[in-house]
């Protein structure tokens, strides 16, 4: 399936559901007192080659190293066996949590909700047009699956937490691969990124919690990534690309749920007036489903 095109180039703003998603948004957009570093380029000299490669070309000299990204997004999930167009907004805050808030469907079948891991744990909640209630977890397998998360979606979309003056840590493979290990809501995980010659992220990968097994355990999780995203303030980010379970397995064709297209990027600590104007997510089938990207 292909990504469908987005439509609108400022996709209208929609409220997020009130409650933990809306409050979780709010904390982690809320600004920090402390000051933000400037990248220097100079504090790369000391990590292998590919990490090297890839915060050169993501992060420009002296751009603020910034710990919160808010992103607008669309693209394509699977849910119970079918394909679903969805438009997204989400916010992600390097090593503390994220909010991420799709509209999933279409006039038949529309879901909204939200997919929150913040400092009070994680969640998951989405309603049949916003009204009859389709999922609703929490507890200890989802908080664990949210960290995995957290973490791959750092490495994608937030260089500025992958350098050592963030408190990264790096160890090469070869030419092509290293790991990076970084803070994701209170535990240290490992990502393995392969970063090509021009320095743009290929794919991502890492043994994630995943939640919905039977019974929950750590499994292959990643992503190829197709394109880069630059944002105004000139940092590159993955763009474009696909996600599933059983990453570098031979089922990993069939494990890939989720196709996504990043359309606008802000890295500004300017917090927007009131958090209830966000995007609502929207997910699949009422079916039995997994909501969880």
């Amino acid at each position: 399936m292909h990504i469908r095109e987005q439509r609108e180039k400022h996709p209208q703003r929609r409220a997020v559901p009130a409650g933990f998603a809306d409050s979780t948004w709010s904390a982690l957009a809320a600004p920090h007192d402390h000051e933000v570093d400037l990248f220097d380029p100079a504090s790369l000299h000391d990590l292998p080659a590919p990490a090297q490669r890839l915060l050169s070309r993501a992060l420009p000299a002296n751009v603020a190293l910034s710990p919160l990204v808010r992103l607008d997004m669309d693209g394509e999930i699977k849910l119970g066996g079918r394909w679903f167009g969805f438009t997204a907004q989400q916010i992600l805050r390097a090593g503390i949590g994220f909010v991420w808030a799709p509209v999933v469907g279409g006039r038949i079948l529309r879901f909204t909700g939200a997919d929150a891991l913040g400092l009070d744990g994680a969640q998951i909640e989405f309603k049949l047009h916003g009204l009859i209630p389709v999922m609703r977890a929490s507890g200890t397998d989802v908080h664990r699956s949210a960290q995995g998360r957290l973490a791959a979606e750092t490495v994608a979309w937030l260089p500025q937490a992958l350098t050592p003056q963030a408190g990264a840590r790096w160890v090469g493979i070869d030419d092509e691969r290293a790991v990076v290990t970084i803070s994701a809501a209170g535990t240290d995980v490992d990502v393995q990124v392969a970063i090509d010659d021009d320095g743009q992220i290929r794919w991502i990968g890492l043994d994630r919690w995943n939640s919905a097994a039977k019974p929950p355990a750590f499994a292959s999780f990643g992503g190829s990534v197709n394109s880069t995203h630059t944002a105004p303030n000139g940092v590159c980010i993955a763009g474009r690309g696909a996600v599933g379970w059983d990453w570098h397995t031979p089922a990993e064709a069939d494990g890939v749920f989720f196709h996504y297209s990043v359309t606008a990027a802000d890295f500004s600590p300017t917090v927007d007036s009131g958090a209830t104007t966000r995007a609502a997510a929207s997910l699949g089938s009422s079916r039995s489903v997994s909501f969880s990207v």
